[in-house]
């Protein structure tokens, strides 16, 4: 009598059905899918689908300035719920994705326009949020690192060629933070 015929089925016996085998392949690339997808973290479907379509055309317009609306959206979220570092991450993203969008404008001026301006509403953003979480009562150190980054960033978006409300606009934000940075109670005492 055959002993392996006496001992009943293998437990690899049911591995040899090529359903199984296709199944678990299908199941381990889903697993590995759904873990790249985690890792990114991306906040609404229409993320999801803008991370595709930079992946498959990377150097294209429309996607870039795509992921930057998102990115400002999910920035305004953290924000209002109390998250700053979030909220700046997101922010540093989507200048990050208008500039790119800026570089694949071409020479398309109206492209080039509505690119920059975007980056330079977003860089005032951060600023302005960076100025908030930076800057402190007269009684209590400010974050000077914060604050000097922050001024950096406007007077970045200062010297890029933007629209004249916009320039106005990073030069009161330039003052606010300079007012910031002067010691003690002096912030208060106007220039």
């Amino acid at each position: 009598m055959d002993t392996e015929a006496a001992a009943g089925p293998r437990w690899n016996d049911g591995l040899r059905d090529p359903w199984v085998l296709g199944g678990l392949a299908l199941l381990a690339v889903l697993s590995c899918l759904a873990v790249v997808l985690y890792a990114g973290q991306p906040q609404t479907a229409a993320e999801v689908g803008g991370r595709a379509w930079v992946a498959i055309a990377p150097d294209a317009y429309t996607p870039r300035i795509s992921r930057a609306r998102e990115r400002v959206s999910a920035a305004i979220s953290a924000a209002a719920a109390g998250d700053t570092a979030a909220a700046l991450a997101r922010y540093a993203e989507a200048e990050e994705q208008a500039l790119d969008a800026r570089q694949n404008a071409g020479q398309d001026s109206v492209r080039l326009v509505e690119s920059t301006e975007m980056w330079a509403g977003i860089a005032l953003d951060r600023a302005g949020m960076m100025l908030a979480s930076g800057a402190s009562p007269w009684y209590r150190a400010d974050d000077k690192q914060r604050l000097n980054d922050a001024l950096a960033v406007a007077q970045r978006v200062r010297a890029a060629p933007v629209a004249a409300s916009t320039r106005t606009r990073a030069d009161a934000l330039i003052a606010r933070i300079q007012r910031q940075l002067r010691p003690g109670p002096l912030e208060w005492i106007p220039r």
